[in-house]
């Protein structure tokens, strides 16, 4: 669940902060056309006939556009500013990624009409004709720009492709619709039927503006992430409940195993009350008249004999979070795992509750100590029925001229300094030196 909540956190911050970006900067893709970079040219209708006349001046660093419109044997008389994008007609600016055309204009006139019409010209191979200027499709809008205004915002979806050109030129349906894909000039001119008189326009900006991506597009791919990172996580989350239900299954055919070897040995010994009924070790009645005899030897000097004494180190804890069925298999997996560890002559008691005592004839302290630190490390490094680490500590005492409470009261006070220096760990109760790091030496 941790990793869903980052996952579902940081996704939730990204598109967020996609959002807000797009809100404050998502519009912000603009091209601006500039004398600079642009060639401005003058035109009116002397082209086809006409007699007005227009020129183009410096306006204080912006190009103005001086007509003197004359109405003559051409009926629909024109000035007009034309923007050629590039030196040909067929390049231009692909513009279909903009939505807005931005005009600041400033337009005085003697005629009351003071509107001027704007077209987009574009080039397409399937309708525009080398040198014929004309051909390029026509996507007009008129509109009323006034003198010191400021910028005007006009919508690219507002413009209409002239009927006219679309009659002469016979074009296609498909290619009817006003287009934006390849604009080559911008041309600013008077509007239709306007009267004779002299006309002054100062074209103080031109900018386009659009969005870096369309907003459906933006949702889409925000959604189209979520989708991915969710099958993701689905996908990884059946990956890990697979390898756990393996896990699971194994380690319950494996305590199955260990329940049923368990099982035979209770069996094997059920009609002896010296076998503990949970674990099948020996209980303290089984060792008592041997423990006697183990004394009598040691205090003639026939041999040696040392006592380690084992407690597993929290324990409570595991029977309270797993429950004392748990408990039990553990206690249960203990008594093999430790069986296996040492020698038949050994002998293993469970002393009572998770504590046990391995009394190992014929070993002195520092074997035993060492004895104590082989099952020490064999049991941390133990895969346990249920899962998760599982370590002990280790008190150890070799038996002098004493009897054999005695030397078990020894090994217990070693295991309580083991557990107090910070568990898993062997102590013993004489200062002696043996090279294990694992094993510590107490007086």
């Amino acid at each position: 669940m941790r990793v869903l909540q980052k996952i579902t956190i940081g996704m939730l911050i990204f598109s967020i902060g996609i959002l807000t970006w797009y809100h404050f900067y998502g519009d912000t893709k603009t091209i601006t056309i500039s004398p600079n970079m642009h060639a401005y040219y003058a035109a009116d209708d002397t082209k086809v006939g006409g007699i007005s006349e227009s020129r183009l001046v410096d306006g204080n660093g912006q190009p103005n556009l001086i007509c003197e419109l004359k109405r003559g044997n051409y009926p629909w008389p024109y000035c007009e500013a034309a923007i050629h994008l590039s030196d040909s007609i067929f390049k231009g600016i692909d513009l279909s990624d903009y939505s807005k055309l931005v005009l600041d204009i400033d337009y005085k006139s003697t005629d009351p009409n003071g509107r001027l019409r704007v077209y987009l010209r574009n080039s397409n191979p399937a309708y525009t004709k080398r040198n014929d200027a004309a051909s390029l499709k026509f996507n007009g809008i008129e509109y009323e720009p006034g003198f010191n205004t400021g910028p005007k915002e006009i919508d690219l979806s507002d413009f209409q492709v002239l009927t006219w050109w679309i009659a002469d030129y016979k074009v296609a349906v498909e290619h009817a619709a006003p287009e934006f894909s390849n604009i080559s000039i911008i041309e600013i001119a008077t509007a239709s039927g306007v009267a004779d008189g002299e006309f002054d326009i100062t074209i103080n900006s031109i900018e386009f503006r659009g969005v870096w991506i369309k907003e459906t597009t933006l949702l889409k791919s925000i959604l189209y992430v979520w989708l991915a990172i969710i099958m993701s996580y689905v996908w990884y989350e059946q990956k890990r409940l697979n390898k756990k239900l393996k896990a699971s299954t194994y380690r319950e055919g494996r305590l199955k195993n260990l329940n049923d070897s368990l099982k035979e040995k209770n069996v094997e010994f059920a009609e002896l009350a010296h076998r503990d009924s949970l674990t099948g070790a020996r209980n303290r009645n089984a060792v008592r008249a041997w423990l006697d005899r183990m004394s009598q030897q040691v205090r003639w000097g026939k041999q040696t004999f040392s006592v380690i004494y084992i407690d597993i180190d929290y324990f409570k804890k595991v029977n309270d979070e797993l429950g004392h069925q748990t408990g039990d298999d553990i206690l249960r997996e203990f008594v093999l795992v430790i069986t296996g560890a040492i020698k038949s002559t050994d002998f293993l008691v469970r002393w009572g509750g998770e504590e046990f005592i391995v009394f190992s004839p014929n070993h002195n302290l520092v074997e035993a100590a060492e004895k104590a630190e082989q099952i020490r490390h064999t049991i941390e490094h133990h895969l346990w029925c249920h899962n998760e680490p599982l370590t002990s500590s280790f008190g150890v005492a070799e038996m002098k001229n004493e009897r054999i409470t005695e030397v078990i009261a020894r090994a217990d006070d070693a295991l309580y300094k083991a557990k107090n220096a910070g568990r898993n760990r062997v102590v013993i109760s004489q200062n002696i030196v043996v090279a294990e790091s694992s094993v510590h030496y107490i007086n």
